[in-house]
């Protein structure tokens, strides 16, 4: 109503994502339009006519009656007639595109002759961007905490459980078989908690496309804000807390450098999970889909980890697949971290004692390297570059809204 439109004190016009007038409200807009080529009519609602200038067509309103036929460069000049609010004005542009970044056709209705749209700057900054996404997603996060809680609880039940079950392993053969079995499990587990890092990006793409085809930011800082607070609480913290419960619980070694280690190739190999399902969830459009892959995924790992058969007993036709497994390099790693403290089995055989070292037992029985812990954290971090990637150019070039 004209009686409502009164009270407004500044007045922010939009129309398909450009800025129309942004300034004093009143009489200020009708006589900024007037200048420019768009009178109110008379015994008419301001209001309404705003509003019909808004739904107009970009073409209708990028058209200045009064722009003569040659060609220029740079946006239509500005009201020079000293109206109240000029200074508030804004050309008709594109938001967050750059001033001066359009070029005026050389035409005799002086057009709008604009680039292609994904070519366009964004409203914004990428940290502004960042920052606003970030807050949402910590809005979120406070606002349904249910997710987090069950990752965290979970983590610390599977952890006692874990750690009950391996409890206190001992240094005989068996007992060593228990470490690595404990070891193996931990890796499982991360693999099939990652899971829910593909669910998460199915059930919020469809805002995402929406919002990408309104060019609100850019894909990257959606991504990065993503991935900030899906990983830290719902992966890093669960991946520490599952570990440091089962880790002390199994009696593993009690030198604290080699429990560090032991948690950078979980961390590490937890987020390598996580990037790979969230690659399925942007590379596939059906989440079921997407969900087979990972289990797939997950059960090619398990069995070419080295836990269920001996690496160098696979048919060389089929033992290359080893070097696509990134849990065989997160156990590999573990298993060699824990057996390079100086462990030593000790066992009696038929009656007879024996004392040998653990890393014999390990390249014998599951045929990891005794020196590849370092080797196996660069692979697990390349892999984790590579998912990274490969993620982000998913994004830009194949997560689009298509109708």
């Amino acid at each position: 109503s004209s009686q409502l439109y009164r009270t407004f004190d500044q007045l922010l016009v939009l129309s398909k994502g450009r800025s129309l007038y942004c300034g004093a409200g009143g009489a200020t807009p009708t006589t900024y339009f007037a200048s420019r080529g768009y009178p109110c009519p008379e015994m008419y609602n301001p209001a309404d006519h705003l509003i019909d200038l808004a739904t107009a067509s970009p073409q209708a309103l990028t058209t200045r009656p009064n722009v003569s036929s040659t060609s220029t460069e740079g946006p239509p000049d500005k009201v020079t007639n000293g109206t109240p609010g000029e200074e508030n004005a804004v050309e008709l542009r594109p938001l967050g595109s750059k001033p001066h970044s359009m070029k005026w056709a050389s035409s005799s209705n002086g057009k709008l002759a604009t680039s292609n749209p994904e070519s366009l700057g964004f409203a914004t900054t990428f940290l502004t961007q960042l920052e606003v996404l970030s807050g949402r997603e910590w809005t979120n996060l406070k606002r349904d905490k249910s997710l987090f809680y069950a990752h965290f609880g979970v983590a610390a039940i599977l952890g006692v459980f874990c750690g009950g079950l391996y409890y206190n392993t001992g240094t005989t053969i068996a007992g060593f078989q228990s470490r690595v079995g404990c070891l193996f499990f931990l890796g499982s587990l991360i693999s099939f908690m990652s899971l829910s890092a593909l669910y998460n990006i199915v059930e919020i793409k469809p805002l995402f496309l929406r919002e990408r085809a309104g060019r609100y930011y850019s894909p990257s800082a959606w991504l990065l804000a993503r991935v900030i607070f899906d990983v830290i609480p719902l992966r890093i913290i669960p991946t520490i807390v599952v570990s440091t419960i089962t880790y002390w619980m199994a009696g593993l070694s009690a030198d604290a450098a080699r429990f560090f280690k032991f948690l950078l190739i979980l961390v590490l190999f937890a987020l390598a999970m996580a990037l790979y399902n969230f690659l399925l969830a942007c590379a596939f459009r059906n989440g079921g889909i997407a969900i087979l892959f990972s289990a797939l995924f997950n059960l090619f790992t398990m069995t070419f980890a080295g836990f269920f058969v001996h690496l160098d007993t696979i048919p060389p036709v089929l033992r290359w697949l080893q070097w696509l497994c990134p849990l065989k390099y997160c156990l590999e790693a573990l298993s060699v971290n824990e057996v390079g403290s100086g462990l030593m089995i000790q066992d009696t055989l038929q009656g007879v004692p024996i004392s040998i070292s653990a890393q014999l037992i390990m390249t014998l029985i599951f045929g990891f390297g005794v020196n590849n812990y370092y080797r196996d954290v660069l692979v697990i971090f390349a892999l984790v570059a590579g998912f990274a990637v490969a993620t982000v150019g998913t994004v830009w070039w194949f997560l689009r809204e298509r109708r």
